[in-house]
Parts: structure tokens; sequence; C-alpha cells
């Protein structure tokens, strides 16, 4: 059996659910199940979103499983963050196997499945999803009578030469994660759109953010004939301005896999992606090789 953890905001969920399909595909003799625990006790983002948005049912594992899987029982009231009782101790060298962020997926594909695997991560590499793009825009198909409040800006975007803009600002600025994420600078948004400007005759940049106030003073020294702050969809509307975005001609990514989904969503022939270098403190993003993809 192989349980996979889900967890954090949208776009990391659906980077969870393109690594769960793989698990399904290449072990299809094996008992494969998802662990929601995690929203059970954290309030952050909006919840589990892959069923509302998108009708993903995924087979739950029961907390048995859970705790065969991982040696860790979980705990399901909200308000508590650990959990109940711990079984085993993992030494480090299960811990690098089973626990990473990015398995090869060499290694996934050749996991011993006579054992019981916990797998926890966000599995954001390209690898595991380049070359199935096709299907999975049409797993991640917003509902149409759920973005018919959003068609007077999609009618914008698809009339002009557009472009999106993604600041991710909001729980980057949290205290728990100081140091750990880079917070996009000016220049980096100013060398995207001069980019832009080259690959488009008349790009008109709408500007999306969790901090609202603060891009409305953030991007003056951009024309104001040639920009639009999207506003208005915050909450449990916050996955509207992903949609807005894969409704863009081209996107200037931030570090998020919020907006990575906004650029992978839409229609791939003749889009231009800027992303950025740098994802996490520290530490270079992956090169893309996806097509119209470029790092600055």
């Amino acid at each position: 059996m192989i349980v996979q953890q889900f967890s954090s905001g949208l776009g990391n969920q659906m980077f969870q659910y393109v690594f769960f399909r793989l698990l399904k595909k290449h072990h299809p003799e094996v008992r494969v199940r998802a662990d929601l625990t995690w929203f059970a006790w954290h309030n952050a983002h909006q919840g589990y979103e892959l069923q509302k948005l998108f009708g993903i049912s995924l087979p739950e594992a029961t907390p048995w499983e859970i705790a065969l899987a991982s040696g860790q029982f979980p705990h399901t009231v909200r308000g508590y963050r650990y959990i109940n009782r711990g079984l085993r101790i993992f030494d480090q060298k299960y811990i690098d196997a089973h626990c990473a962020d990015e398995i090869p997926l060499q290694d996934m594909i050749f996991y011993d499945t006579r054992k019981n695997l916990y797998l926890t991560g966000y599995y954001i590499s390209e690898k595991y999803f380049k070359d199935d793009l096709d299907d999975i825009r049409k797993i991640f198909a917003f509902q149409k009578d759920e973005t018919a409040s959003s068609s007077v800006m999609a009618h914008h975007i698809e009339s002009v030469e557009s472009v999106s803009v993604h600041v991710r600002r909001g729980d980057y600025l949290d205290p728990i994660y100081e140091g750990k994420f880079d917070l996009l600078r000016e220049d980096y948004y100013k060398a995207a759109v001069m980019r832009m400007r080259k690959l488009y005759d008349k790009p008109h940049f709408f500007i999306f953010s969790d901090d609202k106030d603060f891009i409305k003073e953030a991007f003056g020294w951009l024309p104001a004939d040639e920009r639009t702050v999207v506003t208005g969809n915050t909450g449990s509307d916050s996955w509207r301005d992903m949609y807005l975005m894969s409704k863009c001609k081209g996107n200037i990514i931030a570090n998020s896999t919020f907006s990575t989904w906004g650029a992978l969503l839409g229609n791939p022939e003749g889009r231009h992606v800027i992303y950025p270098s740098a994802y996490i403190a520290g530490q270079d993003s992956e090169k893309k090789t996806i097509d119209g993809w470029e790092r600055l």
C-alpha cells in the first residue's frame, strides 16, 4: 500500500494530484490512497479544493491505513496540529528516501511496494507532468458555471494582447516563512515586462496578487493604460485568479505553484512565460524545457 499526503494550497494540491496519478499508473497492483487529514487541522489557504473545482474524488486512506504506512496515528480534530501517537521513529535514510520534496521519477517507479509507503512532498518538477499536459489540462478544466462570474474580465483579457503578472506576498510575509522564500523584487518584474514588450506587439498587463493594496502602488512605473489590477477574487474565490491567468496570452509568474498552473493550463500555442530563476531563498529554480518558457 502507498499513502500520499495532500496539503497546502490549490497549486500544490494540483501538483500532488499529478504525482498521485503517476503512482497509480506505475503501480496498478498496489492500493494507492490519499491522506487528506492535513486539511482537518490546518486553516491555511482554502482547504482541499480539488473536489469542489474539478470534481476530483480521491480514494481516502483510513486512519489505520495512514498509521500502517507512516507509523503515526493522525489527529483529525481541527485545532490539533500534531499526530496523536507515534509508532516508530524514522531514521534519516528513510526520511531522505521517502519524504523529500522531489522524489526522482525512476525511484518512484522502482519503489519496493512489498512494504507500506507514506509519501509527502510537492512534486513540482516538470518531469512529473510535461509528457501528459494535454490530459492534465482536461482534468483541471474549471467548471463553466463557476467561471461565469469571471466572464467580463475574461472577455477583456481575450480581447487584447494580455499578459498576466503574478505577485506573491501574503503568507511569504509570515514570520514562519522568513528566509525561506524569495520575495521577487521590482527589477524582476521590470525586466520581465521589458521582455514581454519584445514578444508581443501591444501587451496589456493584468496584475494579480494576494496583496491588492500593495500592487496598486508598487506598479506605478507601469503606464496606467497598459495595466489592469485584477481585484475581488479573495477567500473561496481566489481560484478565479488562476482561471483568468490561464486565459491570458502570456504570463509573468512568481515563485508560486498557483501562477505556475495559471500558465500551464492556458492554450500553449504562441504562449510566452517568464519565470524567476530563484524560488526558495538561496536556491535556483528548475530550468523548464517547455516551449515558450524563459527563466529570468
